[in-house]
């Protein structure tokens, strides 16, 4: 096993520790929160089976593919904000105490800016090392032209994978930082603004994406959010 390989392999068993080791203690901390819960057993329910299917599908993660992580990833965001929905739905009620609530959502909502982290963490890893082999084909096409098979050196390969993504990795946190700003000067300027007011104004972003870099400012504490889903404003923390 080459070098840059396994590497790769002990960078993403690092960062899918830190996801499993989130979601199994947001599934503890929502088992407390639903033992309070009374007269509402079809939503205490609900909750707990959320809960353990988040950390199903995050162990999931350690084994599957580039390809398949994106998916699972969206999976398990999905359910995360369903748990979010089943607290506000808790929270609002009156089943469990505002502070709590508020704490724990505050939680899965930093968990969830994790997970997009660990996406584009994906995505740039498996682009930049498609562009390293063919770096490597092309030097050493040029420097041994004369055969018609030539030995990948690991030593070299893994430099050429490495300063890839050491390049990659600056460029995506240079427009993620870019889109984040625009995001933010925007909601200076209208404050209480909506997700609509928000997606046309920023270029080249879709509504996902907008979405996405949303939550990670309110989990940095930048902006704050009122109301779910497509009644959702947004300003300045």
């Amino acid at each position: 096993m080459c070098l840059s390989h396994m590497t790769d392999i002990i960078i993403k068993n690092s960062d899918f520790m830190d996801i499993y080791n989130k979601s199994y203690r947001l599934a503890a901390a929502v088992f407390l929160i639903s033992n309070v819960i009374e007269n509402n057993d079809e939503l205490k329910t609900k909750m707990k089976k959320l809960s353990l299917d988040l950390v199903s599908m995050s162990v999931n993660l350690k084994d599957i593919s580039f390809d398949q992580t994106n998916n699972l990833l969206r999976g398990i965001e999905k359910n995360a904000l369903e748990l979010i929905s089943m607290l506000d739905i808790a929270s609002v009620s009156g089943l469990i105490s505002e502070m709590n609530g508020r704490v724990i959502k505050g939680e899965f909502q930093a968990f969830i800016s994790e997970l997009n982290k660990f996406s584009d963490k994906s995505n740039e890893d498996k682009n930049s090392s498609v562009k390293s082999i063919f770096a490597d084909i092309n030097k050493l096409s040029i420097e041994n032209n004369f055969e018609k098979t030539y030995p990948i050196n690991n030593a070299s390969q893994s430099e050429v994978i490495k300063n890839n993504l050491s390049i990659k990795n600056g460029n995506g946190h240079k427009r993620k930082d870019t889109r984040k700003n625009m995001i933010l000067e925007f909601i200076k300027g209208h404050n209480n603004a909506s997700i609509k007011d928000i997606v046309p104004n920023i270029t080249g972003c879709s509504e996902k994406t907008v979405q996405r870099e949303l939550i990670a400012l309110i989990s940095e504490n930048k902006i704050k959010k009122v109301g779910e889903r497509r009644w959702s404003r947004y300003f300045v923390a």
